[in-house]
């Protein structure tokens, strides 16, 4: 073998006919086209790998952050808004043991008022009021008043009231309507918040949307992400039934149980998989949850690693094979060169083509071009679908960035014409689910959107070639049309009319639903569809809700159209919730900002009082879903009619300002200070007698008041004008100024009488009074 390999090094050096450089050139050249690709996959699959990790772990830790974040901000809303309602009129203590059924307006009243919580939040699933009778019940808003007979549920609801903080989350509560699987997430607010409780608020947290808020920290569908209690149950996961997933579930809340660290992340290995996990908690009014989410690194990191071994095999078997077939290479070098010019001028060639190189290069290039064809096929069925989707993003707005011509050219390589035509939007909306011979249920809005869009589809298409129908999956349709400008806009309106009634009334009977058309003006710019369906989707809301069809055309409603006009609704929301929350000054810019913005956009004495009006709207029905009537603030006032005779934008501003904003604002804080009077008198009296325990402190007050950190500080702040730990601070130090005059007590026996550690009360009273409590003895003495 040895002397085989020796001959043929011989023959290839010095008879084969090539010199030094050619075999010199040859090797570099193999050389350069294998080393690097050894070397680039070896870096790669290092520096890959970390990188990867490192950025997933990154990623990770941020992702849990935000969720946490994002989790806690709507738990502290929602304990907050728990602690206000629970101070409300209708939660009086009478209530306890009342006849509720009796008492018809009394029970109508709680089924409103929980009926308006449950709204209130979207995380909210369930509002219910519980009663701690002989015979409990429950009392919910779409259920009524449902007696709690099984024994177990009793000791359940029973054992709420036996907790000793006034607000506090419960992981696994019935519902007490008699389903055995029906629990869930439950927030409970002990009633009354003062004192000796008759019962409890108990909002029930809606499980799919937890699922959804602890999916969004899932960055990869084979891992696993859930939310846990303090001792390891799991207590939201968005489990799919798979059995590899609940055992991977499994071992990493395992894992996270084993770790003492409140936030942190790691690498798991199970079953030859490397995981990273990464974990958080955080407490709500007492309660430990812990936010778990794992991501496999094996898959992500599979490529790099695949390409990186491949490309050090590739790189190793190709330069032994390239050293090994060197000499045939240097045989037929030419030939390959010589077949190529023949291909190029269409010769044919004179060595029979099987094996070699430029055949294969041939039959690939007749393979890709049958590929060719089969994808042209596929895209042409294709196309309408393509079609679709360009037109429904261009009418939503998604190609703002486009100039008229680009857009122009974007519908004519759809083939739709562009040149001399008017361009035109029809929106049509169905209703009327409640209807008794609707042949839909609630449940069911794109079924019925879907049947709209098909009959719209069978009637467009016989009347008019260049349409588009739109399913918006809303229970709205966009028909975009187009008429050539050779006809008059009135001649182009009564046919786009026609079309409209058929529409609608064709529609509406098929559907047995209410049906409104609503028609846009003719356009002669693509640029302006966007903003012709917003118009129709704010005008469409002018229906009579007594017609079966309808057809509206937006030119008649809003004869100034041709003017841009927008109605601030990110500044109307703001407003709403600064009133609903009683920020007055907050509340008070908001709606100057408001008339403002009305009037900059509009600049039409019309637009302004219809916005002025639909805010004012939104101000009373904002009033009534925090409980208040709003003609107990207004005395009574006709408010629409007084706003109705005001014309300048700065009138209205003061209206709002001082007839409707302040007066109401007035009255929900004096409703409110009440109770937080009495609440801080209490907390006062308990700082002055517990002051010198190291146990007093604000978590522990509002756990003996049964209320939260929050609405305490907050209240304290408010009445006594500083914040609970400086008026504590203040009282300490002025026992501690007492003890170092009138008393021989060492100074670290005082820092203890009082609360503190030494070394703290001595850098604290350092800090109060400039001196240390040896100088403050010294100097009063």
């Amino acid at each position: 073998m040895w002397s085989r390999w020796r001959q043929s090094w011989y023959w290839w050096t010095q008879r084969s006919g090539r010199g030094n450089f050619y075999r010199r050139s040859l090797i570099l050249v193999l050389c350069i086209t294998s080393l690097p690709t050894a070397i680039i996959g070896y870096t790669s699959y290092i520096t890959g790998r970390a990188h990867i990790e490192k950025e997933i772990m990154r990623n990770h830790d941020t992702l849990l952050k935000k969720t946490m974040d994002r989790m806690n901000d709507n738990l502290a809303q929602l304990e907050l808004a728990a602690t206000q309602w629970s101070l409300d009129s209708r939660m009086d203590a009478r209530i306890a043991d009342m006849n509720l059924k009796d008492e018809y307006n009394t029970t109508q009243n709680l089924y409103r008022f929980l009926g308006l919580m449950k709204g209130a939040y979207p995380l909210i699933d369930q509002a219910q009021l519980y009663l701690d009778r002989e015979d409990p019940v429950i009392i919910s808003d779409s259920e009524g008043i449902v007696p709690i007979r099984n024994e177990l549920e009793r000791d359940i609801f029973h054992t709420l009231m036996k907790q000793e903080r006034g607000v506090f989350w419960w992981e696994s509560l019935p519902k007490g309507n008699g389903k055995p699987e029906s629990t869930s997430i439950a927030l409970i607010e002990k009633l009354p918040s003062v004192g000796e409780p008759y019962g409890a608020l108990i909002l029930y947290l809606n499980r799919d949307k937890l699922v959804e808020m602890v999916e969004e920290m899932a960055t990869d569908p084979n891992g696993a992400a859930f939310l846990m209690s303090k001792d390891g149950h799991i207590i939201v996961s968005p489990s799919n039934g798979n059995e590899e997933h609940a055992q991977l579930e499994a071992a990493v809340r395992e894992s996270v149980i084993g770790r003492s660290e409140e936030i942190g992340s790691y690498i798991l290995d199970r079953n030859g998989q490397s995981y990273s996990v990464a974990f958080g908690q955080f407490s709500r009014s007492g309660t430990l949850w812990k936010f778990v989410t794992a991501t496999s690194l094996s898959q992500l990191t599979a490529p790099v690693e695949f390409m990186s071994r491949s490309m050090l095999s590739i790189g190793g078997i190709g330069l032994l094979l390239a050293v090994l077939l060197s000499w045939v290479a240097s045989k037929r070098i030419y030939q390959p060169i010589m077949r190529l010019v023949n291909v190029i001028k269409d010769y044919k060639p004179t060595q029979e083509s099987q094996g070699d190189e430029l055949a294969f290069i041939e039959q690939e290039w007749r393979h890709l071009s049958q590929e060719s064809r089969v994808l042209e096929s596929k895209l042409d069925k294709a196309y309408p679908a393509l079609r679709s989707a360009f037109l429904l993003q261009l009418v939503q707005g998604h190609f703002y960035s486009l100039s008229e011509t680009e857009l122009r050219g974007r519908m004519e390589s759809f083939d739709w014409q562009t040149e001399s035509q008017w361009f035109v939007l029809l929106l049509v909306k169905i209703s009327g689910f409640a209807k008794e011979d609707g042949r839909f249920l609630e449940n069911e809005e794109q079924l019925a959107t879907f049947a709209a869009a098909n009959i719209a589809q069978e009637i467009v298409n016989t009347q008019t070639p260049n349409a588009e129908i739109m399913n918006f999956q809303d229970m709205t349709v966009g028909i975009l049309l187009s008429y050539p400008m050779d006809r008059t806009k009135q001649q182009a309106k009564d046919e786009l009319y026609l079309l409209a009634n058929d529409l609608a009334q064709t529609i509406s009977s098929l559907l047995k639903m209410q049906t409104t058309v609503c028609m846009g003006r003719l356009t002669a710019n693509v640029q302006d569809l966007p903003q012709l369906l917003v118009f129709l989707r704010s005008s469409i809301r002018y229906r009579d809700l007594k017609a079966d069809h309808q057809v509206l055309d937006l030119e008649e409603m809003l004869p100034s159209t041709n003017d841009d006009v927008h109605y601030p609704f990110a500044l109307e929301k703001e407003l709403m919730q600064a009133i609903r929350m009683g920020q007055s000054e907050q509340s008070l810019s908001l709606i100057e900002s408001f008339v403002h913005e009305l009037v900059r956009q509009s600049s039409k004495e019309k637009i302004l009082q219809e916005g002025a009006m639909q805010v004012l709207g939104s101000m009373l029905h904002t009033m009534l879903e925090s409980g208040f009537n709003p003609h107990h603030f207004f005395e009574g006032y006709n408010l629409y009619e007084q706003l109705n005779q005001l014309r300048e934008p700065e009138q209205m501003v003061r209206f709002f300002q001082t007839k409707v904003i302040s007066p109401y604002i007035e009255g929900l804080n004096e409703y409110q200070d009440i109770h937080m009077k009495r609440l801080v008198e209490r907390v006062t009296d308990r700082i002055q007698e517990r002051f010198m325990s190291s146990d007093i402190s604000l978590e522990e007050c509002a756990d003996a008041f049964n209320t939260t950190t929050y609405a305490l500080s907050k209240a304290f702040k408010q009445i006594n004008g500083v914040n609970f730990i400086d008026y504590l601070i203040t009282l300490r130090m002025d026992k501690a100024k007492k003890l170092l005059v009138e008393s021989d007590l060492k100074v670290n026996e005082i820092a203890e009488q009082i609360g503190y550690q030494p070394s703290y009360f001595i850098r604290l009273f350092r800090k109060y009074e400039n001196m240390t409590p040896g100088q403050y003895r010294d100097r009063m003495k």
